[in-house]
């Protein structure tokens, strides 16, 4: 009796074990198909009306979008029931294109029928296509874009709200990458900090020789110039 009582009191456990499980499962299916239903939902804006980076990435009404220093990921929410043969997805350099291969139908509460293109625009920042992918999960189309250059994207799509990358947790997992990889997120940081302060960039200062200020009446003189006087003086 007692191994039956035992028994039975384990069945019990598990059923309200799964239970537990399912209903926490709804709730994160719920709360994952309103994010995608209403994408600006929870956006935080800065006193300069930039988004405040989530997943270091933001928010349109079309999409959520996120990033590493090496790619970008883009979330569409899709209709239900919509399957890889239902999407035309063209992947470019320089911009995305994500359409329905049928109109989809028109709801009770809708004037008009939905848009097939669900997006479609140049990006911010070329990528490498044959490194670029697209995947649906759990009702959710997902690009998976390979950056060019490795710096992090203000927005995906030009023309879309901006977020403010000086808040990107650019620092967290820095060990984790390569040194190539970590020397670019240095170089950012770096070249933020000099705009900030109204200094040169890397790239400007790397670019051209940077001449510190003269005494007043005194003139940098290159050698073109100095040629160019010493020989009106032989020809007078």
């Amino acid at each position: 009796d007692g191994d039956a009582g035992k028994s039975s009191q384990k069945k019990e456990n598990d059923k309200a074990s799964s239970a537990d499980e399912s209903s926490k499962s709804l709730s994160s299916s719920k709360k994952k198909n309103k994010e995608l239903e209403d994408p600006m939902a929870d956006v935080r804006y800065t006193e300069e009306g930039k988004q405040k980076p989530v997943g270091n990435g933001g928010s349109t009404n079309r999409y959520r979008w996120t990033q590493t220093i090496n790619e970008t990921s883009v979330i569409i929410g899709v209709p239900e029931g919509t399957r890889g043969k239902d999407l035309d997805v063209i992947i470019k350099a320089s911009s995305l294109s994500v359409r329905l291969t049928k109109a989809p139908p028109k709801k009770e509460n809708e004037d008009e029928a939905p848009s097939p293109i669900l997006l479609e625009g140049d990006l911010v920042e070329k990528i490498r296509t044959d490194e670029s992918t697209w995947s649906l999960e759990g009702g959710a189309l997902v690009l998976t874009l390979d950056k060019v250059k490795k710096t992090w994207w203000e927005t995906v799509l030009i023309g879309d709200e901006k977020i403010d990358t000086t808040l990107v947790d650019s620092t967290r997992k820095i060990g984790e990458y390569d040194d190539a990889t970590q020397g670019a997120i240095r170089k950012i940081l770096f070249d933020q900090r000099q705009e900030r302060l109204g200094l040169p960039t890397s790239d400007e200062i790397l670019g051209k020789k940077l001449i510190p200020p003269l005494p007043p009446g005194v003139e940098y003189i290159d050698k073109e110039t100095l040629d160019a006087n010493t020989s009106k003086k032989n020809d007078s």
